[in-house]
């Protein structure tokens, strides 16, 4: 029979990051990805001579995924910062220094820098908006935190956003040493920059990553995970049941959002509480909504942002950037629309194989679509191809979604199991920074067996 130090599921961010570090720290390591690229939800590939990610896959700058690269001694994929924002107001598109002055930016710093932690998670179920009141009653200052939380949020209203949750991302930033326009970098070559070297780390130290390779099940025995389990044999039909072999590990990490945990682990070896807790948040979603442009020219700065709230038919904010780089090779400029929607606003993603939802779906992108020409008139068909995506990106960082409100990483009453993902408890932060958080911490407890 098979055996490994730990077997993995899944090769996106998660799975490679914790690969990596555990094959750095002498663990024989085995990757199953299901399909036959590296990435899982964050992948690139190419089309029509351009990077095409599924979705938008920008870097924020908090750190941990530089620090792996620095813990495994490679080299730091480049980074485009985007470093220029501007902001649909009254008509125009303005830059920060033009609606926000310094003792704005001072007042809003000073009132997020001096929370103790406690503070900062009491806030966690407090709305922006509300705690935006109790600072200053100043519409410069609202505005000013409507730009931060687009600036750190993915698929949250102003509104909406967990206050500790928009403070805990901006301070781990800052604390990092990096000012406000180092929030974000493209990662030129798109993400196979990163999750290709990882990769071969493993390859490299011992381990294997295997595509194609879907997981039937994690295998548990007396309450410890004890290796995974993987179809074996020639799929006739889809009803088919097909045999399958145990892969042995002392250890298994599943990175597999919340949403699809139990397309893996049986619920029947965890607590009831605790499973009806993952359904549960499991169901509010954050969604990335994009449009994404093939273009002859750019439509602005390379290396700016530009944030329009409340756009006029949707109601939503929009987020309008460039992807330098990804164009390079046919000499084309790729330019991406981007809307923010909740869970309870916007058509049920997870049931888009119904005829209503996929009405639905090209309803909104339909809708965000007229929106994007109102500002931007050069997107009516100047295109060479054009790619909508509507995507689930994580669990909301509403109140009562974020920090302690989420499952932790070590599931109760099963050992030598942990949970690597964006949709977790210690991967707080945003998105690929979150998950390699999360890695970092899983590896650790792995090896000092905690």
């Amino acid at each position: 029979m098979e055996a490994w130090d730990v077997v993995i599921v899944g090769a996106g961010y998660g799975g490679l990051c914790s690969g990596a570090l555990l094959a750095h720290a002498g663990k024989r390591v085995l990757v199953l990805e299901k399909d036959g690229t590296l990435g899982g939800r964050a992948r690139s590939l190419k089309y029509s001579g351009q990077i095409l990610d599924d979705g938008a896959h920008m870097i924020s700058r908090a750190g941990h995924l530089e620090a792996i690269f620095s813990t495994l001694e490679l080299e730091l994929p480049k980074l485009i910062p985007m470093t220029k924002s501007q902001i649909y107001h009254e008509g125009q598109w303005k830059e920060p220094r033009e609606l926000f002055t310094p003792s704005m930016y001072n007042k809003v710093f000073a009132a997020m820098m001096n929370l103790s932690r406690e503070e900062i998670l009491r806030l966690d179920d407090v709305p922006l908006s509300t705690w935006v009141e109790s600072v200053s009653d100043d519409p410069g200052i609202r505005l000013l935190f409507f730009y931060l939380g687009c600036a750190t949020s993915v698929g949250n209203r102003f509104e909406t956003y967990s206050t500790g949750e928009m403070i805990c991302i901006l301070r781990e930033i800052i604390e990092s040493g990096r000012k406000l326009s180092q929030l974000g970098a493209v990662i030129a070559g798109g993400a196979n920059s990163f999750l290709e070297p990882l990769a071969a780390y493993i390859r490299d130290h011992g381990g294997e990553v295997r595509l194609n390779t879907p997981v039937d099940s994690v295998q548990i025995d007396r309450g410890r995970a004890v290796g995974v389990n993987v179809e074996v044999g020639e799929r006739i039909f889809h009803s088919q049941v097909l045999n399958v072999e145990t892969i042995k590990a002392d250890f298994v990490i599943v990175t597999l959002p919340l949403w699809n945990l139990f397309h893996v682990l049986d619920e029947s070896a965890f607590p009831r509480w605790w499973v009806d807790w993952v359904n549960w948040i499991s169901t509010k979603v954050s969604h990335a909504w994009s449009i994404i442009y093939a273009l002859d020219e750019p439509l602005f700065d390379m290396d700016a942002f530009r944030w329009a709230p409340n756009l006029p038919e949707s109601g939503f904010s929009g987020i309008f950037f460039p992807m330098p780089t990804y164009g390079d090779e046919v000499n084309q400029y790729q330019f991406h629309v981007s809307y923010q929607g909740h869970y309870d606003e916007m058509p049920n993603l997870f049931q888009r194989n119904q005829a209503g939802v996929k009405r639905q779906i090209r309803n909104t992108i339909a809708m965000l679509e007229r929106e994007s020409a109102q500002l931007f008139p050069q997107l009516k068909g100047a295109h060479h191809w054009r790619v909508a995506h509507a995507g689930i990106y994580g669990i909301a960082q509403s109140p009562g979604f974020v920090g302690f409100k989420r499952p932790s990483m070590k599931p109760p009453s099963v050992s030598n199991l942990f949970l690597v993902s964006n949709t977790v408890s210690e991967a707080r932060g945003v998105s690929t920074q979150g998950v390699a958080k999360c890695a970092r911490l899983a590896v650790e407890a792995i090896l000092s067996g905690s």
